[in-house]
This record gives C-alpha cells, structure tokens and sequence, in this order.
C-alpha cells in the first residue's frame, strides 16, 4: 500500500510558499505604518502588476520602433507617456512625481523616481523636452512647514528651518536671501533653484521690485 503522505519535496514547496506568504503580509503592514500611502510614490500593492508590466515591456519586439520625435514631459498627460511604449506603471509614476516636484526642471529627475530602470531612461532620453515656464512656484513665502516638507527635495526638519528663517527675517526677496539659510545644505538649495526662481519672480511683480 503506498504512502498517502506528502513527499519530502513537497512538503519543502508547500513551506516556502507559506513563509514567502507571510513575509509579503509583513512587509507590506510595517511599510504602511511607516510610510502612509499619501506620502510616498511606490504603492506595494501594485508590486505585482509592474512586474507583469515590465516583463510585458520586455516582450514587445516592436518597443524600439519610436512613434515619435519629441515630448515634453511637463505637459504630457498619460496618453501622451504612452506613446513612449514605457510600462504603464512608469506613467503612473511620472505623473505623480511631476505633481509632487511642482513640474520637472530637467528630464533627469526621472532618474529620481524610485526604481525607475536607466534602460528606459537611456532609450527615451533623447527625445524629451521640459518646458520649465510650466513649472509652479514652491510656495516658499506662503506656504507653512507641512506643506513645504511634502516637497521631494525637503525634510520635515528643513521646512521648519524655513518657515523659522522667514518668521524671523521677513520673506525672501530673491535667491540670495533663500541662501542665508546656514541650516540648509548647498545641494538642498541648488535643487529648489528652478521652483524658488518662480517665487520670486512672483515676488517681483506684486512688490514692483527686482529680484
């Protein structure tokens, strides 16, 4: 009479289907205490569906044929992304970081972009265009440190070191000002250059004063 049991392999399958299991649960409860969805750009619930798309991607023996010359990325909506032949999780995420930075300056912060694949970049590169008279003002003389710490290039601690510095000195007229910030590292205010220039251009105007 044979055995009924399950075989010694299968028993080893059936364990590590279980822990891969358990493990994913965990991961994915610790990654929403600490990161709220409404704050981050990778959703661990869609892991799955870019794996799908990419390997999609990856199969597509016409992905290399370009359908198109130039685009510029400030502008484009997802149709537009997709004429890029790019997996539609891409999409999703350079939208939502094109939100997050107020417009993109250079088409090399999609590098910035968490596991943006610098395969894609490469191939797609040389077509993009940034319009950065789209870009939109960082708010840095309205808005308050919860809203300036939801910007990508700032941490909670650096937009009240802001808002601190302008209760103090006044609004910020110009780069120069934004500069005397000792707390702020030079890589920080190199980055916000394009989104501070909106600012005080804005400042400009409504003030009657040059920058």
């Amino acid at each position: 009479m044979k055995n009924s049991f399950l075989s010694r392999d299968q028993r080893v399958s059936i364990l590590i289907w279980i822990s891969l299991a358990v493990f994913y649960l965990t991961y994915k409860e610790i990654a929403a205490f600490y990161y709220p969805t409404s704050t981050i750009i990778i959703q661990y619930d869609s892991l799955v569906s870019e794996i799908i798309d990419t390997a999609q991607f990856q199969n597509n023996t016409n992905f290399q044929k370009e359908q198109i010359v130039s685009l510029e990325i400030n502008s484009a909506d997802s149709a537009d992304l997709m004429k890029l032949k790019i997996p539609g999780y891409l999409i999703s995420k350079i939208l939502v970081y094109r939100e997050q930075l107020g417009g993109y300056s250079s088409s090399f912060q999609l590098l910035e972009i968490y596991h943006f694949p610098e395969y894609v970049f490469e191939r797609i590169h040389p077509i993009l265009q940034v319009d950065t008279s789209l870009i939109l003002p960082l708010g840095i003389n309205t808005k308050s440190e919860e809203e300036l710490a939801l910007h990508p290039y700032l941490s909670f601690k650096e937009a009240k070191v802001i808002v601190l510095f302008r209760k103090n000195n006044g609004n910020f007229k110009n780069q120069d000002d934004f500069n005397k910030i000792i707390a702020l590292p030079e890589e920080t205010k190199d980055r916000l250059k394009p989104y501070l220039a909106k600012d005080f251009q804005s400042y400009a105007n409504t003030s009657g004063k040059s920058p």
